[in-house]
């Protein structure tokens, strides 16, 4: 009580100091808070329980014939907050698929959950795959990336305690997004002198680089040491080549993996029906809102169509689409199909007039390439998702996502001319299928971490 009178006289008085004093108090609790999570693992560590894991190539524990054996393939550790592991809710399987079609390596996985609760971490090897080990890792961290360095310093130092506790040496380390996972994947390829290779997802990137400026010195050193950097999002590579001009040299697009990715696309005669597919609990991103309105403001230009929405969400996400739905007059033309398996999604494509997701800042977007593959038109968002791959393709209409009459217009424009469209991309099957073909992504990515590899241990013995 004697501090808040005090502080009730003083603050008005000397702003300046007040506020000063408050930043200092918060780093202060900030770094004593990301210690005692550090420290608390540390201690729980040794109590901890493995779940059994395939023994590969360069771990050192147990020594076997079959760890000898394997001793020559490359280790890549990936760090990684997108990993679909049993601990975590639901996730993208973009990672997975790279991870699991990269067989001639081995692999070790530190799949992140971030928490603001230091009670909450937790840590827990997962079943995998022969070739791979699989760590759950939660972590604590402030929201809104406050404190995001020393956040992820102490992750390096957690990646770097279970490396040591299961013996295991990578060779190379992929943080899979830059400016989260790259800063604690940068300080462990410094300590242990391998090679560090990174993903941009323009999604987390933007965010980071927009609010955070001051990150942008450090991010820039983190682009300068790799020696490989992988656009996941095409339509980011500008903002990136503008922080470092450099960056261009080592850098390449690397699109997420579709499973009917094929040369020769065959379209089939469409019904009258446009779909969308999101995870509804987070429906303004994907822009489900703006899309039901726009499929309204275009209803009478679109006679007999109706939209189908995919995906699956919380009740409270689902209520509050039906009563968009609802509210546009839309429920006789707008059906919610709720989760599906990627099989029937996959299945359901084909017949579609067109596939509109006019998500904001959005890092790549799967269902845009499964539409194309399907044969399906797409309108998709200028600035996000897809954009920056189908350069020089008319296969879709690009619109800005906040826009609701080019969204409608582009709806409009997609159903009227959709036989051209969809000649379009039957033409364009080659080019589609080299742009995008996972086969030769992951050959290149390969081939990539092989040389990374071998240029690190040539200099090595050079400098020994």
């Amino acid at each position: 009580m004697r501090f808040s009178k005090r502080w009730a006289r003083f603050a008005p008085r000397y702003p300046a100091r007040a506020f000063f004093f408050l930043i200092n108090m918060v780093r202060h609790l900030l770094s004593t808070k990301i210690l005692i999570a550090d420290q608390s693992l540390r201690r729980s560590r040794a109590t901890m329980t493995f779940d059994a894991s395939p023994t590969f190539g360069n771990a050192v524990s147990g020594a076997t014939i079959k760890a000898q054996r394997l001793r020559r393939r490359p280790l890549v550790l990936h760090i990684t907050g997108d990993y679909p592991d049993p601990v975590r809710t639901s996730t993208t399987m973009a990672v997975k698929r790279l991870i699991d079609g990269t067989t001639a390596c081995d692999h070790v996985i530190i799949s992140l959950v971030r928490s603001a609760d230091p009670r909450a971490t937790y840590l827990k090897e997962c079943p995998a795959p022969e070739g791979q080990r699989l760590f759950a890792v939660g972590h604590f961290g402030l929201p809104f990336g406050i404190g995001l360095e020393a956040t992820f310093q102490a992750v390096a130092r957690r990646i770097d305690d279970i490396l040591v506790t299961h013996g295991l040496r990578p060779d190379l380390i992929h943080s899979h997004r830059l400016t989260f996972d790259g800063i604690a994947g940068s300080l462990l390829a410094q300590r242990r002198q391998i090679p560090h290779v990174v993903s941009v997802r323009g999604e987390v990137e933007s965010k980071v680089l927009r609010f955070k400026p001051t990150y942008r010195t450090r991010i820039a050193k983190v682009l300068a040491a790799a020696q490989r950097v992988y656009f996941v999002s095409a339509w980011y590579r500008p903002e990136i080549e503008r922080l470092l001009p450099d960056v261009a040299s080592k850098a390449r697009n690397f699109p997420n993996i579709v499973a009917n990715c094929t040369a020769s696309i065959q379209p089939q005669s469409p019904v009258l029906k446009i779909v969308t597919a999101a995870n509804l609990d987070i429906y303004k991103k994907k822009g489900i809102d703006r899309l039901i309105e726009a499929f309204a403001r275009a209803g009478p230009d679109l006679p007999g169509v109706t939209l189908e929405i995919f995906g699956g969400g919380s009740d409270k996400s689902r209520a509050a689409v039906a009563e968009l739905i609802a509210t546009a007059g839309l429920t006789d033309r707008v059906e919610l199909r709720g989760a599906v398996s990627n099989a029937e999604f996959l299945a359901a494509l084909p017949s579609a007039l067109a596939l509109a997701l006019p998500s904001r800042n959005e890092t790549f977007g799967m269902v845009y390439t499964e539409a194309l593959f399907a044969g399906v038109p797409i309108l998709y968002s200028r600035g996000s998702g897809i954009d920056g791959y189908l350069d020089g393709l008319e296969v879709g209409v690009g619109v800005p996502p906040n826009d609701v009459t080019k969204i409608a217009e582009g709806l409009v424009e997609l159903s009227r001319q959709n036989q051209h469209y969809r000649k379009n991309i039957a033409q364009a099957g080659p080019d589609l299928f080299q742009r995008f073909d996972p086969v030769g992504h992951l050959e290149l990515y390969t081939n990539d971490v092989v040389a990374c590899v071998d240029a690190s241990k040539k200099l090595a013995q050079l400098v020994h």
